[in-house]
């Protein structure tokens, strides 16, 4: 009886594995399942945004001939004093896309006449035509005749003529008068209680960029305190824009060498790779007499102490790009089974000043933004160092593994190369777009095929 019983318990176990197996198998091929729907969706998401920015351009080309051709066939001026609202806002809009400004610019006229200067779309409308003209001065003089109330369409207009009238500026080549006219944009826009993250990081990069642009322009002409001015302005909407931080840093070795040296710190610390050492060397030497002059001499103590230890720095750690150059002496992709690999052989010259002991490269291949594979070979030892004045590596063979199965796809491609000592600051010195030479195929080893 006892064995019975062990026995329909032995079979019991056994039919509750196979169930429990079974649920398994079933619950990992759904989320299997899930996840490969999931992915695909992603992707097909991605690929029609891209199809739509890419198609942009052509469907406003077509949009444009449309509306050429049907204006030849019809002059939709005539009488229009006498259409509706709707009808001079629609042939405003068509005007407008034939790039017909003037006449645009007299259809939105009459819509906003006929819509009792209430329709904040058609103050838009016009005072975009009025700007495509160069009329800033009449379109200023639009915006600013609408009066400031609480209301979502007219801060939406006010916002978007701004941001117009400020690309209009900048295409123009007058940067101060852009930033000026992007800020007045953010100031509109930021009276939204809910914020777009695109739009508002689109005004952002707009303003910094003009405030950028106007400093160059200053520090050209020798105006280096109101390059500092306007940099500052930029550096309040991008406090971790380290392009600003350097700007300001070369201009202060002159102006103020310890604000310069400040600065240069704190570069040093993100990225000392593209950092002037010459520059920050001479800051420290200058802060380190200020500091003398003052009394301070354990500050100026500091300072020197600082020109040496960052000298080592530099030299253990730091690659410049512009003391190398890299040459590509081999490319070629073979045919392995259905697919394609790549393979290439490079040499590195050193054309700076002093004996590199310690060199490493990392070849990046990727598709767009999205790294692909990542390839990393010791160059430099202290064995073999690379002498200076135009030294030369041996050969560095790199063999991607990543599959390629159509010629159209290998043409995506684009392979980035970093040069480091440490592997925390690596340099970007070359980028280059895969060469589209050769297939050497298992039939045809040795001859090259064009594609």
């Amino acid at each position: 009886m006892v064995k019975k019983n062990k026995k329909n318990h032995s079979r019991k176990n056994t039919i509750l594995q196979v169930v429990i197996e079974y649920s398994r198998t079933v619950l990992i091929s759904f989320i299997a399942a899930l996840i490969f729907t999931l992915l695909l969706s992603f992707h097909a998401r991605s690929e029609m945004i891209k199809n739509l920015y890419s198609n942009t351009a052509e469907r406003q080309k077509m949009n444009e001939q449309i509306a050429r051709q049907l204006i030849m066939q019809s002059d939709f001026m005539t009488d229009l004093r006498k259409k509706p609202y709707s009808v001079c806002v629609q042939v405003g809009n068509l005007y407008e896309s034939a790039h017909d400004y003037g006449n645009a610019q007299l259809a939105y006229e009459l819509a906003l006449e006929k819509s009792q200067y209430k329709n904040y779309a058609v103050y838009y409308k016009l005072s975009k035509v009025l700007i495509a003209q160069g009329k800033i001065d009449e379109a200023k003089a639009l915006i600013s005749s609408v009066k400031d109330i609480s209301n979502k369409n007219l801060i939406k207009f006010k916002a978007r003529a701004y941001i117009e009238m400020g690309d209009k500026y900048y295409s123009s080549s007058k940067f101060l008068s852009a930033a000026k006219s992007y800020e007045k944009a953010k100031f509109y826009y930021d009276k939204f209680s809910k914020k777009d993250k695109v739009v508002e990081k689109s005004i952002k990069e707009r303003i910094v960029n003009a405030y950028i642009e106007t400093a160059d322009i200053m520090v050209k002409s020798g105006m280096n305190t109101d390059a500092v001015r306007f940099l500052t302005k930029a550096e309040k909407y991008s406090p971790d824009d380290f392009e600003i931080k350097y700007k300001l840093a070369i201009i202060y070795s002159d102006l103020d060498p310890v604000k310069s040296v400040k600065y240069f710190e704190l570069l040093m610390d993100k990225i000392p790779q593209n950092i002037d050492y010459g520059v920050y060397s001479k800051a420290l030497m200058k802060a380190a007499n200020i500091s003398e002059l003052e009394g301070n001499s354990a500050r100026a103590k500091y300072y020197r102490y600082k020109i040496h230890s960052v000298d080592i720095f530099v030299d253990r750690k730091v690659v410049y790009k512009n003391d190398f150059e890299i040459y590509l002496e081999e490319f070629n992709v073979r045919k392995f089974w259905l697919a394609y690999r790549l393979n290439a052989v490079y040499k590195i010259k050193n054309i700076s000043h002093k004996n590199i002991t310690n060199l490493s490269a990392s070849f990046v291949l990727r598709q767009g933004d999205k790294v692909l594979e990542t390839v990393t070979v010791r160059c430099v030892g202290k064995n073999k160092p690379l002498f200076a004045n135009n030294g030369v590596t041996d050969e560095i063979k790199v063999a991607f593994k990543k599959n390629i199965f159509t010629k159209n796809e290998l043409r995506q491609y684009l392979i980035d190369i970093y040069l480091f000592k440490d592997e925390e600051y690596k340099t970007p010195v070359y980028t280059m777009k895969v060469p589209l030479k050769t297939i050497n195929t298992e039939a045809q080893e040795r001859n090259l095929i064009e594609f």
